[in-house]
């Protein structure tokens, strides 16, 4: 056999068991008689584990990229990740373009306890009610402060998209800077 063919042969096997691995739990859910998985105490436990670790290992890696890149490109790293996580609700942004009071009464039912809009200014402030930090990635008291840099990108593009303008954000407090709450100084350009 040629060692290409057996590279081929070994791959397809290698990943052919790694389905079957992740498969498997799956199948193992019982099933009620709607024909709808259950959760199962023991597969709760299982994926409490594994967020924790998976929490432990981003918490590893935000301290190594702050100890191995310097300052700016770490920041831009974790901005840049903010972007791209607030796309995920850019449905939410859209529907609210142009509409800030509607926006800011929306995001009041969740996590913002109050705003304040100073119109002529151009200035936003945003305080979180007291509650952990809201990124399911972080693990208080083990994620590094430097990671609150992925929320400004993310307040960034949230705030950009409904108020059609650029936005430059601050943050005032942060839970990660041992704040009980997350608050933001949000400043549109021109």
């Amino acid at each position: 056999m040629k060692r290409n063919d057996f590279l081929k042969t070994c791959g397809a096997g290698i990943c052919g068991c790694g389905v079957l691995g992740f498969l498997a739990p799956l199948s193992a859910r019982a099933e009620n008689g709607a024909g709808q998985t259950s959760t199962a105490p023991a597969e709760n436990s299982q994926l409490k584990r594994e967020l924790e670790g998976s929490r432990e290992r981003f918490a590893k890696l935000v301290s190594i990229m702050g100890e191995n890149l310097d300052g700016a490109t770490r920041d831009k790293i974790l901005s840049s990740l903010g972007h791209e996580c607030a796309k995920d609700y850019s449905a939410l942004f859209q529907k609210y373009r142009g509409d800030l009071q509607g926006f800011l009464a929306k995001i009041k039912t969740a996590w913002v306890e109050k705003t304040e809009y100073d119109e002529k200014a151009g200035i936003l402030r945003v305080i979180g009610k007291p509650s952990p930090c809201a990124c399911p990635l972080v693990k208080v008291g083990r994620t590094p402060a430097d990671f609150c840099n992925c929320t400004l990108g993310w307040q960034q593009e949230a705030f950009s998209t409904v108020m059609g303008k650029p936005v430059t954000v601050a943050i005032e407090e942060s839970v990660l800077r041992g704040s009980s709450r997350c608050s933001f100084r949000i400043a549109v350009k021109g």
